[in-house]
């Protein structure tokens, strides 16, 4: 695929209410495409009043006449996928994403889903920034496919609770293992299994430990960290929790702080662990 064909299969379906003045410009749309992905090469604002005599550039990069050249890739230290998709949550017309996904090859039978179709379109462009050539292969349809794929079944089993940051939500998984048991002494390996269905990347989170001056089993830290998480992405982490010498039940308070140990769900008990500690008898062959 060219740059200039992933450009205009989906400007048509932008909303010309979003340019100045009113009026639609596909050299405009190219150069914030462009900078909300992380690029420096252009250096305009969203307050600027841009015309087409300001995008002249962009505009050539529309058409096909400039490529995807080295210096444009070297423009980007980081790719900002968050920025792009929200800029196209911003741009593409609510009521024509039809039209983006049948440019792009998604059937018009296919389940309609416009978050999975601007990621989509966030790892397309990417490609063309990671490509050893001008162009890049056309992977559209098959990261919608993967996004869909990826969604949890169940919207209703997210969690509801009160978020420090807004439109950020935890789905706890099926397979998630909130009780465990052992006998004193032992080592246990706990595992929580969440996803990310929030409009939040997490960056730099943590589970902690809240209570672990209060009870007896011992985590090998009190805090674990949690890898940078995009939306509709899943989390599986783990820690050892040493069970000491102490019988009857645990509940190990965790939650989700930021990197300024701020809680991000406050009043939360949803990655709460139980612990079973029980005592281990010896038999007479152990006694002797």
């Amino acid at each position: 695929m060219e740059l200039s064909d992933y450009f205009s299969r989906i400007f048509p379906s932008t909303a010309g209410q979003m340019y100045y003045p009113n009026r639609k410009n596909s050299g405009i749309f190219v150069s914030f495409c462009f900078i909300e992905a992380g690029s420096n090469y252009f250096s305009h604002k969203p307050s600027d009043r841009l015309k087409s005599d300001d995008v002249p550039l962009e505009r050539k990069l529309y058409d096909g006449s400039r490529k995807m050249s080295q210096d444009l890739k070297d423009s980007f230290r980081t790719f900002n996928a968050d920025g792009l998709c929200t800029y196209f949550e911003k741009i593409i017309d609510k009521s024509k994403y039809d039209d983006v996904m049948l440019a792009f090859a998604i059937p018009p039978t296919e389940e309609k889903n416009p978050q999975a179709l601007r990621r989509a379109l966030a790892d397309q462009f990417k490609e063309f920034i990671d490509s050893d050539k001008e162009d890049a292969a056309d992977i559209v349809a098959m990261q919608y496919q993967q996004y869909l794929a990826e969604k949890e079944p169940e919207p209703s089993s997210y969690h509801h609770v009160t978020s420090l940051y807004p439109d950020d939500t935890v789905y706890i998984k099926p397979d998630h293992q909130r009780s465990y048991s052992g006998f004193m002494y032992e080592k246990l390996t706990v595992t929580w299994k969440f996803s990310n269905l929030g409009k939040q990347t997490w960056r730099g989170r943590k589970l902690y430990l809240s209570n672990h001056a209060e009870i007896r089993p011992q985590a090998a830290s009190n805090y674990v960290d949690i890898p940078e998480t995009p939306p509709n992405t899943g989390v599986e982490i783990s820690t050892v929790i040493e069970l000491r010498p102490f019988e009857g039940r645990t509940t190990c308070h965790w939650i989700m702080v930021d990197s300024d140990n701020n809680d991000c769900y406050q009043g939360s008990r949803m990655f709460d662990i139980d612990i079973d500690v029980k005592f281990k008898r010896k038999n007479s062959q152990e006694r002797r």
